[in-house]
Parts: C-alpha cells; sequence; structure tokens
C-alpha cells in the first residue's frame, strides 16, 4: 500500500503549480481523507506514520506550518485529522 504516486504527483504540482497547489492536494486532499479511512480500516492506520512521513519528506516544516494552521482554522477536523495535521508540522512528526 505504499505507493509513491501521491507523493510523486505532489512534487510535480509543485513544480508546475506552486506550492499552496500542492499542499491543497497532498494533505486536504489525500491526507485528511486517509486518516478517515485509517478510523475504519486497520491496514490504513498501519500505513498512516509512512503517509506523514512522506509529506514531510516532499515538504520542509517552514512549508507546511502556515498551511496547517490555515487548515485548523478553516477546515472541520476530526481529533485524529488534526493530530495528523499536527504530526506534519511538528519537529517530532508523531501522531498523538
Amino acid at each position: 500500500m505504499r505507493s509513491s504516486a501521491a507523493y510523486k504527483a505532489a512534487q510535480r504540482i509543485k513544480q508546475r503549480f506552486g506550492l499552496s497547489n500542492a499542499l491543497e492536494y497532498l494533505v486536504s486532499e489525500k491526507l485528511l481523507h486517509f486518516v478517515e479511512a485509517a478510523e475504519h480500516h486497520p491496514e490504513f492506520a498501519q500505513e498512516l506514520p509512512y503517509f506523514v512521513a512522506e509529506i514531510r519528506r516532499v515538504f520542509s516544516l517552514a512549508e507546511v506550518g502556515n498551511y496547517t494552521v490555515h487548515i485548523e482554522r478553516t477546515k472541520p477536523l476530526s481529533m485524529p485529522q488534526r493530530a495528523a495535521i499536527r504530526a506534519i508540522s511538528s519537529i517530532s512528526g508523531q501522531i498523538h
């Protein structure tokens, strides 16, 4: 399940269309949906730390910092989604 297609797509989007479009694609679309799936499917829950690590590989903390603040202020998030958003924007990267 550890396909890197989404991450490669995010890198291409970042290069062609800019940082905000890449963040929108990988974080707002892919990550938040992945977290929802992880709440109901153990195989997704097992993969979630790898998903977060890949996002952190594609984007620096500086790049995701303001974007994650924006998401937390503008989108209704479940507690697991909020934890994943905070994991990609923190130094530790741990999902709590």
